[in-house]
């Protein structure tokens, strides 16, 4: 597990959570989602958040945890390593976001007990593209 610097937590941030519209409180606003990208959603309860992340990036080398709080450093994490901490993570975190790099998508499990999976677009929220 490596703790990630602000730059390194930006530079992240810009790859995968940027790219979507985001409420005031961090949430990715879902309804505004190209119907496309999003590949999976469900209540948190009905599914192990471990088995998402084996389903939809099983060649994943790592994953980066985002928190709700910057003041909470966010992580990369080896993908087995992720799998066997996941259930104690979701114990104690209410709301996150699990990006794979390698794979180009992102979970969002949030407060509202709802575990997302999507594609990250092609341009980034707001912007148009180059």
């Amino acid at each position: 597990m490596q703790l990630l610097n602000l730059d390194q937590h930006l530079q992240y941030e810009r790859e995968s959570l940027s790219h979507y519209p985001r409420s005031s409180d961090g949430a990715i606003v879902w309804g505004a989602v190209a119907d496309g990208l999003v590949l999976s959603s469900m209540e948190s309860g009905s599914i192990e958040l471990s088995t998402v992340i084996q389903q939809f990036a099983p060649k994943a080398s790592s994953l980066i945890f985002f928190w709700e709080s910057l003041a909470v450093p966010s992580v990369e994490i080896g993908l087995e390593s992720s799998i066997s901490y996941l259930p104690d993570i979701m114990e104690s975190v209410p709301e996150l976001w699990i990006y794979s790099p390698g794979g180009r998508i992102v979970v969002e499990s949030s407060f509202s007990g709802v575990v997302t999976v999507a594609r990250i677009p092609v341009e980034v929220y707001g912007q148009s593209p180059a």
